[in-house]
Parts: structure tokens; C-alpha cells; sequence
């Protein structure tokens, strides 16, 4: 038999996904692509950047933590990043339909959802998974 593999494969695939997910291109409307780099602004520091540093932050923080031992409670600390991460994608969904013009505009909001929004969300259903199972 060959050794087991300490490396937590699937949550390492998911935050992954979440991390290039957020590089590419999200959105796409009227010709324009944005990636959620687009959403981090310092100038008008709010919600909507708090947020946009969390999804990235939870997802590469949850990479290092793939290859850092955390000691006992490395699996808790996996499961915090990728939520944190998820957390952050709400409270983006949340504020991007606060006003009229967001909410006008996101009522096609999975019209215009381009490959890295979709790699975000199947990222975080894979992270889930593999903190709550631990693979």
C-alpha cells in the first residue's frame, strides 16, 4: 500500500478555482469584462472592497493553509478561510443590489455572469466540501 496524502485535495481544488476565478473575467456587459479586482477600490473604501478582499483573501489564505500544518486545528482553519471567502461573495451580492440602478441591472445579473463567476461558485462548493469532509 502506498502512503496516504496529507494534502486535502478536493478544498485545495475549490479555493483554487475561487482564487483564478477571481483573476478572469466575472461579468461581462456592454463589451466590458470585469474581474473582481475591478471591485477593490481604496479611493472609496466600503463595503463592496471589504468584501471583493474577502473572496480572494479567504481563497489564498486557504491555499497556503493546504500546504501549512496548522497543528490540531488546521481543518478549522480551512473551513474559516473558505467561509470567510463565501461570506465575503454575500455581502458583494448584497451591496451590488443596493441601489436602483444595481438592482435594474441585476435582474440579468446571471445573464451577464461570465466563467469566473461561475469557477467561483463551483470553488466554493467543492472548498465546503472538502473542510467538512477534511479531503
Amino acid at each position: 500500500m502506498g502512503k496516504k496524502s496529507s494534502l486535502p485535495l478536493i478544498y485545495l481544488i475549490g479555493v483554487l478555482l475561487v482564487a483564478i476565478g477571481f483573476c478572469v473575467p466575472m461579468f461581462k456587459g456592454l463589451g466590458i469584462k470585469t474581474n473582481g479586482f475591478d471591485y477593490i477600490s481604496f479611493k472609496n473604501f466600503g463595503w463592496t472592497t471589504i468584501a471583493a478582499l474577502c473572496i480572494f483573501c479567504g481563497a489564498v489564505l486557504g491555499v497556503l493553509f493546504c500546504f501549512i500544518s496548522g497543528g490540531k486545528s488546521t481543518g478549522l482553519i480551512r473551513l474559516v478561510c473558505i467561509i470567510v471567502s463565501i461570506v465575503g461573495g454575500v455581502i458583494l451580492f448584497i451591496k451590488f443590489n443596493d441601489n436602483f440602478l444595481t438592482k435594474a441591472i441585476g435582474k440579468g445579473f446571471l445573464k451577464h455572469a461570465y466563467i469566473g463567476f461561475y469557477m467561483i461558485l463551483v470553488g466554493w462548493v467543492l472548498g465546503l466540501v472538502g473542510a467538512i469532509t477534511n479531503k
